[in-house]
Formats: structure tokens, sequence, C-alpha cells
């Protein structure tokens, strides 16, 4: 993907994305919590499940806790960014607001 060149134009919807942060934290959430139980599920796993099938059982669940872990990070890791980036945006926005004179005659075209 390319940067915006001078002429294309960017649309930022700040409480759009607000939004897009907060529902992504709530989904992090939801996946940490997920990988814990499946965590804690992993022992009766073993415990339940003899031998090599329960050794199998419990060595999936660990792998799945470790990957729902995995995507809450990175989910985490989204969500600050785009809080970040907007914050960026927005400051930047009202630098650029501020240096408008409104009593400052137009240019000629």
């Amino acid at each position: 993907m390319s940067s915006p060149t001078a002429a294309d134009h960017v649309l930022i919807r700040p409480e759009a994305v607000t939004s897009l942060a907060t529902e992504l934290t709530a989904l992090a959430a939801e996946l940490a919590r997920d990988a814990d139980g499946c965590r804690a599920s992993a022992g009766a796993l073993s415990t339940a499940l003899d031998g090599h099938d329960g050794w199998t059982a419990a060595a999936a669940a660990t792998a799945w806790a470790g990957l729902e872990e995995l995507l809450a990070d990175q989910t985490t890791a989204l969500a600050r960014i785009l809080t970040a980036a907007l914050d960026a945006y927005l400051a930047a926005d009202a630098r650029i607001a501020g240096g408008v004179d409104p009593g400052r005659p137009e240019l000629p075209r």
C-alpha cells in the first residue's frame, strides 16, 4: 500500500476509530480470558484421558491457549496503535487549524 499523495484526501472519523479501538480492547480481554480457561483445562484433559491421548489433548489445549494469548497481545497492541495514531492526527489537525488566521484576506486565484 502506498502513502497518500498531496492530491489524495484522507478522511478520519475520530469516533469510529475510538469505537474500533474500544472493541479491539474488549476482544483482547475476551481472548485472554479464554486462553486462561484453555490453559486450566489442559490439566483436566491430561487427568481424564490416560496415556498418549491425555498428553495429546493437554498439549493441544496448551497450544491453543498460547495462540489465543498471542492474538490477545497483538489485538491489544493494535488498539493502542490506533489510539496513538488518532491522538497524533488530532494534535496535527489542531496545530494546522491553529495556524489558520481567520482575519487574513484570501489570496487571489
